[in-house]
């Protein structure tokens, strides 16, 4: 693999390359080295790692219901085929939940509806009620009306009488007042005719005469007014309502309370309904109430149907943990027992920081088991890097078995080397050669029959070649023995 090797003073190499120079021609023998040469052919890059056999799928189930388990007979260990159904529940105290799930959704179904037909008569009582108020209403105000018109009638009738009679009434008390002055003017006539001045006095006598029998005439006129008007006033019609209205009034009146009687008892009706009518919120809250019953018996049927199901495994694989044992009551999401998949299987390895930017999903591998070599390819790179025994982060990469066979268990461990890089037709020669220093790499060569150094730019390296793209040609010779830069310059062959 490439590596640095230890790289001594330019002034002592100097030196010592002086003393070999001085040394090779005193002894006149050439050194023997051994030695490779560049040539074509292909060469692969690899990262080597080891890690732990697990199955690509890993599936931890969980129980789906809360139950007693009535069967389960597996352990670490077992294997275990897609479809094999692995757990079973005793149904016993879920068909209890689902027969009471379903009696409470019954009765929340018939409280509902019930509730809800009640509401829709009262709500036609209150409309009815509501609808015989108006027709009440109506009926009061013309009954109402025509007592109204005729006690109306009435009244104007009497008023009219009354002013009549006033009037009349005012006449006799002015003709009254005019009868009582005139009487008392003739009474003083009389009085006067027998006075014996007036009876001596023809001419008086004849004047007075008249003027008692105008006085008595005029109060015997009044008189005849008087009695007139008096016949008229007694001669005016009654100020109170004829039978027959009276009758009317009566009728009408009995009517009102009738009416009033039956308006009186619709309203208490109506608000009675009114208070028994469910609004939109009550109706709703029923809804739910009927909704989540329905969905307990929903869940109590799908948990029913999971429970009579069981657990059946859905790819073939191994028993890798066990939780339970038959006889166990798990509650929902209780884990019961983790199986990885035995057909398509995998190596997790921890690959450092300084191989990771290799790796790539898709690439090729080799996974080593007891001797036994089976291909593999790159299947996932893990985003997050993780301190292992060595307290150092490394990145999990899963290798899959491209073809597992029954010698491949989980939990082995196994040696993976995984190609990162390949070359067809690359210039190499053999890792033995490479050196590098702060002046990059280079290898040593033997050059018209001296040791040169030469810097060189280098490509995909594996454990046994160094890809070599600038610096040297095919068929030149480097030397693979360790050796330093004293030597530059020293004659050199190969052994």
């Amino acid at each position: 693999m490439k590596g640095v090797k230890l790289i001594m003073g330019a002034g002592v190499v100097a030196v010592l390359g002086g003393t070999g120079l001085l040394m090779t021609a005193f002894l006149g023998k050439a050194a023997g080295y051994e030695t490779g040469t560049a040539g074509y052919g292909n060469i692969s890059q690899s990262v080597e790692a080891t890690g732990d056999v697990h199955g690509e799928r890993s599936m931890t189930y969980y129980s789906q219901v809360t139950a007693p388990v009535s069967y389960y007979d597996l352990s670490s260990g077992d294997e275990v085929k897609s479809g094999d159904k692995v757990v079973g529940y005793d149904l016993d105290d879920l068909m209890k939940i689902y027969e009471q799930a379903e009696l409470t959704a019954k009765s929340a179904e018939n409280t509902m509806n019930g509730q809800v037909k009640a509401s829709d008569s009262n709500q036609a009582k209150y409309n009815k009620a509501a609808s015989d108020i108006e027709v009440y209403r109506n009926a009061y105000a013309l009954f109402r009306m025509a007592n109204d018109y005729v006690n109306q009638g009435q009244y104007q009738e009497s008023w009219d009488v009354g002013c009549i009679a006033d009037g009349i009434n005012k006449d006799i008390a002015e003709k009254s007042g005019q009868v009582n002055a005139l009487q008392a003017e003739l009474t003083k006539q009389q009085i006067r005719l027998s006075e014996p001045d007036v009876i001596a006095d023809a001419e008086e006598f004849k004047r007075t005469e008249k003027e008692v029998n105008r006085l008595a005439d005029e109060i015997a006129g009044l008189s005849r007014d008087i009695g007139n008007l008096q016949s008229d006033l007694a001669g005016l019609p009654p100020t109170n309502l004829s039978p027959e209205e009276y009758a009317m009034t009566v009728i009408n009146g009995n009517w009102m309370s009738d009416i009033m009687r039956n308006w009186t008892e619709a309203s208490t009706l109506k608000n009675t309904y009114e208070n028994q009518i469910l609004n939109s919120y009550q109706k709703e809250q029923l809804k739910n109430s009927y909704d989540l019953s329905a969905l307990s018996v929903e869940t109590a049927s799908e948990n029913l149907t999971k429970a009579t199901a069981g657990v059946s495994i859905e790819f073939d694989g191994v028993i890798t943990e066990s939780m339970i044992e038959s006889g166990t009551v798990v509650t929902k999401g209780t884990p019961l027992f983790t199986v990885e998949s035995s057909k398509d299987m995998k190596v997790d390895v921890g690959i450092s920081k300084y191989d990771i930017g290799k790796i790539a999903v898709g690439q090729k591998a080799e996974i080593t088991i007891a001797g036994n070599i089976y291909p593999g390819t790159v299947s996932q790179i893990k985003r997050i890097a993780e301190k292992g025994s060595s307290d150092k982060a490394k990145v999990t990469v899963s290798v899959k078995f491209d073809e597992p066979d029954e010698r491949v268990y989980i939990g082995l461990e196994a040696d993976v080397k995984i190609f990162t890089d390949e070359r067809q037709g690359a210039l190499t020669i053999p890792a033995e050669a490479y050196y590098a220093d702060d002046g990059g790499d280079y290898c040593y060569i033997i050059k018209d029959g001296v040791i040169a150094k030469q810097y060189i730019t280098t490509g995909v390296e594996s454990d046994d070649l160094i890809e070599v793209t600038m610096g040297l040609k095919e068929g030149d010779v480097v030397i693979t023995d360790a050796i330093t830069d004293e030597k530059i310059g020293t004659a050199a062959e190969s052994k």
